[in-house]
């Protein structure tokens, strides 16, 4: 048995070894999380979403969960034959493995086991689909007739608010509409704070990346370079703020050394003074002089190194900071609306009850 034919022998004949090389769970914690994200596609990309997707039913009574455990067994295929393919197996041998009985026999046994310890994970899924439901809707009066029945109950269906210890949870859909919408808010303004802060960290780190390269550039322009520049491109790089371009070049110039550059650049902008004719330019000229007269006397070799270093220090710090403010913005989008309203969350947990017993 060469190597390849052992690693699939080896991979359907150990449930664990197959759950870490195609799925990359090593624990309970990894499974629930892999549940989860896998019910996230059952109820939303995959062909069983049309019966379990509150967002696509036309009636609670459509609600259809049989062939959850099938769709469980495609997406799991579908990851062992994409992890055989980064392994190079040829295309006839993975057609071969996609079709034997007894291998696919093994990946619905996982799926039961997954179903039956974490099918909760599925269930809230589908709750979540049903708050969305509820979210599309600007008024209470514009609510779905699925929530209705969801709330009421049909002829063949009783209601999936009825509480398992008697009595019901909610009994009028305005109530679910304002709960959805209060959880909705709350939400979207903790995503605004973050979506704030991560606009604010993307300027600076935009700014700070352009400041180092300005100095890396500046640091290696020649005399001929500053002498070439005209007094109207002068005027341009100052005046002409919108134009990414000209912005850039200004920047860089900002760090021109002391000396014979630096003085380069007051000439030229005094040259352009005495050639304008508009006050407003005379003006503009006159101010580019005064600029380079200060960076003349600031722009020494161990203050533009000392900005260089501090540059990139408080990059590598905001490049930090904007990818925790992104991963925090991700983790809040994730959250069901559950987690922001606690009657939704004893909805959840009545409505996962009942779809359990559906």
């Amino acid at each position: 048995m060469n190597p390849a034919e052992k690693y699939i022998q080896d991979l359907f004949s150990d449930k664990q070894f197959f759950e870490k090389e195609v799925m990359h769970v090593n624990c309970d914690e990894d499974r629930k999380e892999i549940m989860a994200l896998m019910s996230k596609e059952i109820c939303n990309e995959s062909d069983t979403a049309s019966k379990v997707n509150f967002l696509k039913i036309k009636s609670i009574e459509e609600l259809d969960f049989s062939r959850v455990t099938i769709s469980l067994v495609q997406i799991i295929l579908a990851e062992l034959l994409s992890l055989l393919k980064e392994k190079n197996y040829p295309a006839s041998q993975i057609e071969t493995i996609k079709k034997n009985k007894e291998h696919l026999s093994f990946i619905y046994m996982i799926a039961q086991i997954y179903m039956r310890r974490f099918g909760s994970e599925f269930y809230k899924e589908v709750i979540n689909t049903f708050f969305d439901l509820i979210s599309i809707a600007d008024k209470a009066d514009k609510l779905s007739p699925v929530v209705v029945e969801a709330i009421n109950g049909t002829q063949n269906k009783k209601s999936l608010m009825e509480q398992h210890g008697g009595g019901q949870i909610l009994y009028r859909p305005e109530q679910a509409w304002m709960r959805v919408k209060q959880a909705r808010d709350d939400k979207n303004k903790k995503m605004q704070v973050y979506q704030v802060e991560i606009v604010k960290l993307i300027r600076r780190v935009d700014q700070l990346k352009l400041q180092i390269s300005a100095i890396a550039a500046a640091r290696v322009l020649r005399l001929e370079d500053v002498k070439n520049v005209t007094p109207s491109l002068l005027l341009d790089m100052f005046t002409e703020e919108d134009d990414i371009h000209l912005h850039t070049k200004k920047t860089m110039f900002s760090y021109v050394s002391t000396g014979e550059p630096a003085n380069a650049l007051i000439q030229i902008a005094q040259k352009g003074y005495t050639q304008a004719t508009a006050p407003q330019d005379k003006e503009d000229y006159k101010k580019i002089s005064e600029f380079f007269k200060k960076r003349n006397n600031t722009n020494t070799k161990y203050f533009i190194d000392a900005r260089f270093e501090e540059y990139k220090q408080e990059l590598l710090i905001k490049s930090d900071r904007y990818r925790q403010e992104r991963l925090k913005l991700q983790t809040l989008r994730e959250r069901s609306l559950d987690s922001f309203e606690s009657t939704l969350k004893r909805i959840k947990e009545t409505m996962l009850y009942n779809l359990q017993q559906f």
